[in-house]
């Protein structure tokens, strides 16, 4: 389903539905091998042991507790084992990187279901009519998923203000941290949750994006190009297709925009996006 991409929040290039989903896909399965290479860091080094401050005068083999708790080793430090809390702000930073995104997620909907575009049939069950406007239907669950993903973004300020400047040694504020991760956790989780849902009932209205796709000359591009591959500097093919433009009635019609001619790894190709599509699922699969 072609779609027009956008930048600086105006009609650029076409695309596809699918292309822009993978928009997400792609910064999801970023976050994923973050994921996955800090959890491996986190069962490296096993605080146990540590005591209060330096350790203990008891000849506890915390190798063994290391071993049977599931970490490749003791940590190597007793006072930065009680005086930090680094994997707590790793994760928090984590949380928030994915929080950005489903904040994307929530404005690109409500930006796609506005009355003048209506490009998407919102779900029915993750909206709700106005108080007073009959002809009312909020996106309220994107909207809520834009609002609430603001805890989880404040959650790693709130981490770092609270660690900032203390002394080494425990001190009872690291106790305040329990709460910060516990609570973003279930409301990420909830996020997560909420945002799969919607987007597996969320459909887009292919006549509605067929108006909007002769708006904006989103052929421009493709046209100039295919002016430097003949051989016409850039500069040129620039001037001349932008004088074009100036020429009412130039706009093109919907089948004009022909996807396929991307040709570069990662571009908007519909061939190059279902590769990435099945290449990320592998990747799913196999970890």
């Amino acid at each position: 389903m072609v779609f027009p991409l956008q930048t600086h929040a105006q009609f650029a290039m076409p695309g596809t539905v699918g292309f822009w989903v993978l928009r997400y896909a792609a910064s999801a399965n970023r976050t994923r091998e973050h994921v996955r290479f800090f959890t491996d860091r986190w069962r490296e080094f096993c605080p146990l042991g540590s005591a209060a401050a330096a350790g203990s005068s008891i000849p506890v083999d915390r190798r063994i507790q290391a071993r049977e708790l599931g970490f490749a080793q003791p940590s190597l430090n007793a006072l930065a084992s009680t005086s930090t809390r680094d994997e707590c702000l790793e994760y928090l930073s984590l949380a928030a990187q994915i929080a950005l995104h489903l904040q994307s997620i929530a404005t690109d909907v409500i930006a796609f279901s506005q009355t003048p575009s209506g490009w998407t049939n919102y779900p029915k069950a993750f909206g709700t009519g106005s108080s007073m406007m009959p002809n009312k239907t909020n996106p309220d669950a994107m909207e809520l998923l834009r609002g609430e993903t603001c805890a989880v973004l404040a959650a790693h300020a709130e981490a770092t203000m609270l660690l900032k400047g203390l002394p080494s040694g425990y001190n009872r504020d690291l106790q305040c941290i329990k709460p910060i991760v516990h609570r973003t956790a279930e409301k990420l989780s909830a996020l997560l949750s909420m945002t799969t849902a919607f987007l597996e009932k969320l459909e887009f209205d292919r006549e509605r994006l067929k108006v909007s796709l002769t708006l904006g000359n989103l052929d421009a591009t493709l046209r100039m190009e295919r002016l430097v591959k003949c051989g016409v500097p850039l500069r040129e093919a620039h001037a001349k297709i932008a004088a074009e433009l100036r020429d009412p009635g130039d706009e093109p019609s919907a089948d004009d925009l022909n996807c396929h001619a991307y040709q570069t790894i990662g571009g908007a190709s519909p061939t190059e996006t279902r590769r990435v599509a099945e290449a990320l699922l592998r990747a799913l699969d196999s970890a």
